[in-house]
């Protein structure tokens, strides 16, 4: 009997290979693995999976994120961010929606910012003091 694939199981379009190493600029528009190394710019893409094996390390830009290895540099994720326990996740990252999760083991280390409107959170001041002169 042949089973079907769940409809949110996206298929992976391009692979980089366990013991592969790329270096230069990437650009795919379905789902893209590394388990090999990469080095370099990635743009214009989708949904990036770093497998347990793979580092990649640069400028990236995708739409979906998810991390089970190492990621290092400057990294905008437009939609959703995942990292799995042994995912580590190094540098400066920017998120244009706020969709972060971070399964226990997992590791973010530099900045993080999330994106939203400063003035939905709520204030520090007592509500007493908000909008009363000084």
């Amino acid at each position: 009997m042949m089973m079907k694939r769940p409809a949110e199981t996206p298929q992976v379009g391009g692979m980089l290979g366990e013991g592969v190493a790329v270096e230069g600029t990437l650009v795919f528009s379905q789902t893209f693995r590394v388990d090999g190394e990469f080095k370099g710019k990635i743009t214009r893409s989708d949904r990036l999976v770093v497998g347990e094996k793979g580092k990649v390390s640069g400028e990236i830009e995708v739409n979906t994120l998810v991390v089970y290895g190492r990621v290092e540099g400057k990294v905008r994720v437009k939609s959703r961010l995942e990292v799995h326990p042994k995912g580590r996740i190094a540098g400066e990252l920017e998120m244009a929606a706020p969709a972060l999760s971070v399964l226990e083991g997992g590791f973010i280390e530099g900045t993080v910012k999330l994106g939203g409107k400063a003035d939905a959170l709520p204030s520090s001041e007592p509500a007493s003091k908000q909008g009363s002169k000084p």
